[in-house]
């Protein structure tokens, strides 16, 4: 009787120890530094748009028609078809927060820099709705002044082409201008500082393009 009265105090003892040891490392456990928001809930968000460009724009493009001379490699230009677009469209600016990432965190004073990309454009829409809905125009240009445009043959259908597809450079060039950019910019920054200091982190924003023309 007395042997195994003996071990059961023994392992009750040492499963004492054990809870003993499991408090006293709850206890002496350092407290984790409070960490800057994770930036996983920033690149959920994918792309942070900023600023929308309306753009107007007048086109004017020509499709010549031409003859090939025989046996020469001339041609000869005796027609075209000219044609004047009115283009409206719009342009989204913004940032892709996946490529961001944090820099100097100071979790005692909860502050950091968040590095992100340059702004750029992330769609450049031509306006093709008609007219009257506010979409862009097109005419004829001959002799005798302008008219409504109707496609017909394939030297207009070329013309059109033409004529849009200068328009919709135009929107995008539109979306890279300094001051759009430097717009994009301002708004972004504006928006994640307010959003991160709500969260109790003082955060500096900069800009991976600055970076590079420091170096």
């Amino acid at each position: 009787m007395g042997a195994p009265g003996r071990r059961v105090t023994w392992i009750l003892s040492v499963a004492a120890a054990l809870a003993l040891g499991a408090a006293l490392t709850t206890i002496v456990r350092p407290r984790p530094e409070p960490q800057p928001p994770a930036l996983l809930t920033l690149q959920d968000m994918g792309h942070l748009v900023s600023v929308r460009v309306n753009v107007a724009d007048i086109v004017e493009f020509t499709e010549s028609r031409t003859f090939d001379i025989p046996w020469s490699s001339w041609e000869l230009k005796y027609a075209g078809t000219r044609v004047l677009l009115i283009a409206k469209g719009d342009c989204v600016v913004g940032t892709d927060l996946r490529a961001g990432r944090y820099e100097s965190v100071d979790s005692a004073g909860r502050t950091a820099t968040l590095v992100l990309p340059a702004p750029a454009v992330m769609q450049a829409r031509l306006n093709h709705a008609p007219a009257e809905q506010g979409g862009s125009r097109l005419y004829s240009v001959s002799n005798q002044g302008i008219e409504a445009l109707i496609p017909g043959t394939a030297n207009r259908i070329r013309a059109i082409e033409g004529a849009m597809r200068i328009a919709q450079a135009k929107v995008e060039e539109a979306g890279r201008s300094p001051d759009v950019i430097q717009a994009a910019r301002r708004n972004a920054e504006t928006l994640l500082k307010g959003t991160l200091a709500a969260l109790g982190w003082t955060v500096i924003v900069a800009w991976d393009d600055d970076r590079g023309a420091a170096r």
